[in-house]
């Protein structure tokens, strides 16, 4: 379907579960070399098995990295272009979510959130730009429809992702001198495991509110990244593009 992306490489993290590992399977079939990183051994030598079965010649490798140690990231974008000679593509997918209470929140827990889903994407971004202005590349970050409209619970959620949003259009007017475009996806409810687990009274009343009148799939996320990543997106920069199937708080549809 692109291609133009053939041949590319992309490092996409919190690439072995969920909307990551949707994008990892997206990429890899339009030939796309990745490197996806997990923030657990044994997740990621799953999803590595998974893929190896999809198709045993795809040109993939996997890192259990901390996504913020700085040192650590600049060895890793090192080792990705001495394997692969460039690097053209970043995804910033890796993140957590939060149910915690404001009363009960503990300072640690904020900490992690805001680390995870933010500092992550700061420390990425800062050292894959060196890397990525060579083949005039991209970034996408995942944001979410909380850091729009905010959520009723779970305060760290939400703000990070509202910091994605704002990191993505900074990120934008920053990197455009210099050929790399920034954009985010700010996905709605996905039918990841969190939601499986959902009772289902409530996944219905939550589908009342979605005008599609149903869950988002990580593939319909990983198509909106693998748009985002090709020549059809030449003239989009410091963007969010909402997938969301018509959500909103106040659904007045």
């Amino acid at each position: 379907m692109y291609e133009e992306l053939k041949g590319k490489v992309a490092v996409i993290s919190g690439g072995s579960r969920g909307i990551g590992f949707a994008a990892v399977k997206k990429f890899l079939a339009e030939g796309v070399k990745v490197c996806f990183l997990s923030h657990y051994e044994e997740t990621g030598e799953k999803a590595m098995a998974a893929l190896k079965e999809i198709n045993p010649d795809y040109e993939v490798m996997r890192r259990v990295i901390d996504l913020c140690d700085y040192k650590a990231v600049q060895q890793l974008f090192s080792d990705v272009e001495a394997k692969w000679g460039r690097i053209d593509i970043l995804i910033n997918n890796a993140g957590k979510d939060s149910s915690t209470p404001l009363n009960q929140l503990k300072q640690a827990e904020w900490n992690e959130i805001m680390d995870l889903n933010t500092k992550s994407i700061y420390t990425m971004s800062k050292y894959a730009i060196k890397y990525l202005k060579k083949h005039k590349g991209c970034i996408i970050n995942t944001a979410s429809v909380a850091g729009v409209y905010g959520s009723a619970a779970g305060l760290p959620y939400p703000t990070s992702k509202a910091a994605v949003i704002g990191m993505t259009q900074s990120l934008a007017w920053t990197f455009a001198p210099l050929g790399v475009r920034v954009n985010a996806v700010a996905p709605g409810v996905i039918n990841t495991d969190l939601v499986a687990n959902l009772p289902d009274f409530a996944a219905k009343t939550i589908t009342g509110t979605i005008p599609l009148s149903r869950f988002g799939e990580p593939e319909d996320i990983a198509n909106v990244m693998l748009f985002l990543a090709s020549d059809s997106a030449a003239y989009i920069t410091g963007d969010t593009i909402h997938a969301d199937g018509g959500y909103r708080p106040a659904n007045t549809f």
